[in-house]
């Protein structure tokens, strides 16, 4: 009878070289990127079945109403939608495991080292589904989308900017999204009717829709002066089902994305040099099929790099 595997038990030790999936691994997982996600998050998830497939927009919205006389046919009203591909694909990971950790529990461990993973993965996300960056496998992206879309504002963060960004969306608006680096602008903002800022920062919202700031990679740059606003229904997100986080501890493999200092530059060989390393696999798509329910503040100026969060 075959052992189940139970992390509380079982030490890093003991499973090196053989992948472990777990499903409480799994679910903690999709819990705490939840939590920390805006795709996630923002985006309207659908249900999956397999690692690619078409969805049907079905019956989103119909075209018209008629007004009919007596005895006068009814108009047919039409039904509008897009349908989409979501395709997932592969993010990953490799993370150093000292010498000490083999003798931890799976379970301890993990514990340890879920919040890197997740951060790891969520800026990927969310820096590809948003802004297009790191070689997007996903294809479109919401910046990109809203001004295909036509629905660009130019000039600096302002009120009239901002009021007219909230106009362009063809569904009500539901959020913005921004980054650390507009916190000036945004705070500068008043309503000139009322007094008041619209940027309330005790209850993080601007003009009454909730603010959400995206963290990027270490090294990657946010457009400056860049905003963006919509219905965020029309960002799309899926796991196939039967999806796990998928875990390996290796002391074989060859590092070629990280180099040696000194006399022995040149790629990691984990092997030769007595060290382990985590990888942790997890598979993800995401698409946005709607480009006009987004609308973007564009200043045209350089970003700033985000620093190591």
């Amino acid at each position: 009878m075959a052992q189940t595997f139970n992390p509380d038990h079982v030490l890093l030790s003991d499973t090196i070289g053989k992948e472990v999936v777990d499903g409480a691994f799994t679910q903690e997982f999709l819990s705490q990127l939840v939590q920390t996600s805006k795709v996630v998050q923002l985006g309207q998830r659908v249900d999956m079945t397999d690692r690619m497939q078409r969805i049907s927009a079905g019956m989103q919205e119909l075209t018209d109403a008629y007004f009919v006389g007596e005895g006068e046919k009814i108009g047919t009203a039409k039904v509008e939608g897009k349908d989409f591909i979501l395709e997932a694909h592969k993010i990953g990971v490799i993370l150093p495991v000292t010498e000490e950790a083999l003798a931890y529990t799976w379970s301890n461990y993990f514990n340890d080292v879920l919040p890197l993973i997740v951060d790891k993965f969520n800026k990927k996300i969310d820096g590809a589904a948003f802004l297009g960056l790191h070689g997007n496998p996903f294809g479109g992206n919401v910046l990109e989308a809203a001004t295909g879309a036509g629905n660009t504002v130019s000039g600096d963060i302002n009120l009239d900017t901002l009021l007219d960004a909230e106009a362009l969306p063809l569904n009500e608006p539901n959020a913005v999204v921004g980054h650390r680096t507009l916190g000036r602008a945004l705070r500068g903002v008043v309503d000139p009717n009322t007094g008041q800022y619209v940027y309330d920062r005790a209850s993080n919202t601007i003009d009454g829709l909730p603010y959400h700031e995206l963290k990027l990679a270490n090294g990657e740059t946010y457009p400056a002066g860049t905003l963006i606003t919509g219905d965020f229904n029309g960002l799309k997100y899926g796991v196939p089902r039967g999806t796990n986080l998928r875990l390996k501890v290796a002391d074989q493999a060859t590092l070629s994305k990280v180099q040696n200092n000194g006399p022995d530059s040149g790629d990691v060989h984990l092997f030769e040099q007595d060290m382990q390393a985590l990888r942790a696999i997890f598979e993800i798509a995401v698409a946005v099929p709607q480009g006009e329910n987004f609308a973007v503040i564009e200043a045209g100026e350089a970003g700033e790099e985000e620093p190591a969060v």
